[in-house]
């Protein structure tokens, strides 16, 4: 029977791999006995390949998948952008962090040399990475020019 692992458990399989020198075999039997679920050495191997990514991303711990934005640059700008108005207090809407990340697009170099398209998926994705959530609010566009 095949039950796939969440973020957080491959998280701490990384974590527990960090803790000293140990084998894949012995990491399985340690992760299988913890869950309470089978997790072969294969599946050991494949979480300790992407080690560096895991324990790098904050991504929220019952997700099974992660993936990478379009434009990383882009989203960590918008993020930081989005911390610095809940520190000010100010609630971020949907309605202002749309305009604000097209803003953001046009002053920074950007990977991608397709067209990127601000729709309510990639809202809900740059939403769902960062755990995030705003509400459906009135936007006052002195905001958006912070």
């Amino acid at each position: 029977m095949r039950s796939e692992l969440t973020m957080a458990e491959r998280i701490q399989i990384c974590r527990h791999h960090e803790g000293g020198r140990i084998t894949n075999k012995a990491l399985s039997l340690w992760a299988s006995e913890k869950m309470g679920k089978p997790i072969s050495e294969m599946t050991i191997s494949r979480i300790l390949i992407r080690k560096i990514e895991l324990l790098g991303s904050d991504v929220g711990s019952n997700r099974k998948h992660y993936r990478k934005p379009e434009c990383p640059n882009l989203e960590s700008i918008l993020y930081s952008w989005f911390l610095t108005m809940q520190e000010a207090n100010v609630t971020s809407s949907d309605a202002m962090l749309i305009p604000k990340a097209k803003m953001l697009l046009n002053s920074i170099p950007h990977e991608s040399a397709k067209e990127f398209k601000f729709s309510n998926g990639w809202l809900q994705g740059f939403k769902s990475r960062h755990g995030t959530s705003s509400k459906q609010a009135s936007v006052s566009l002195e905001f958006l020019h912070q």
